[in-house]
């Protein structure tokens, strides 16, 4: 399976940013997942267009930055798409 990492930046955090991210996947019928990182946001997925069908963000939110890049992961098996919790 193909996967992509995006990093995104800004004002993202405790703003429900992690659930809207979980929800377009879903509807997309996406796998990968979703967790802050101290700089923003890192989402791991399965669609290299993915910032595309993100078209209204949060309200509250307000993206300065982001990058994706191809990952070459083998062996990566991810069933649905999964917020991963804070660990800070």
């Amino acid at each position: 399976m193909l996967l992509y990492h995006i990093n995104i930046s800004g004002k993202i955090h405790g703003i429900g940013f992690r659930a809207y991210v979980q929800k377009i996947a879903i509807e997309h019928k996406l796998v990968g997942t979703v967790r802050n990182i101290p700089e923003g946001v890192e989402i791991i997925v399965n669609d290299k267009d993915f910032m595309k069908k993100m078209e209204r963000f949060p309200m509250l939110s307000r993206i300065t930055s982001h990058n994706i890049e191809e990952m070459n992961i083998v062996g990566a098996k991810y069933k649905g798409f999964n917020i991963i919790e804070s660990e800070y």
